[in-house]
């Protein structure tokens, strides 16, 4: 019976995310695996759900639709904020992404759309939602 990765697994692991086009977005870097305890929320939940049940040692490549993946755009993730709420040297273009501290003292980014005298629009959405993703894995070891 093979050994595969279970809910509140820790896994030693390789990974690439792709976007359809072929666009590596993320992969892993240590040549000897990256350690993933699941249920840390260390990944997104819909990716760690997608490890579940998988077996150690096969390489595994999964197309994760946008739906199933990191979502589709929400246009209430768009916010327009007072210019003034930003201090006045601030210096940042449209297209960058920002980290926000919420009042509960988590960070979320947002990736700055428009600049105006008065206003910042910022997009809250997380940068991959809307996209099909093309998740290729290999579980080295279930620890």
């Amino acid at each position: 019976m093979s050994n595969t990765v279970q809910a509140n697994s820790r896994i030693r692991w390789h990974y690439q995310l792709f976007l359809a086009d072929g666009h590596k977005v993320e992969a892993s870097e240590d040549p000897a695996g990256e350690i993933l305890q699941l249920g840390k929320g260390e990944i997104h939940p819909n990716l760690e759900s997608a490890l579940i049940g998988l077996p150690q040692g096969e390489p595994i490549r999964l197309i994760i639709m946008a739906d199933q993946a990191f979502g589709y755009p929400d246009t209430d993730a768009i916010q327009t904020l007072a210019r003034d709420e930003f201090p006045a040297d601030w210096q940042v273009n449209a297209g960058q992404i920002i980290s926000f501290a919420l009042p509960s003292g988590q960070e979320i980014p947002g990736k700055v759309r428009d600049i105006t005298a008065d206003s910042v629009v910022v997009d809250f959405n997380h940068p991959l939602a809307g996209h099909n993703i093309t998740f290729e894995l290999e579980i080295l070891d279930i620890l």
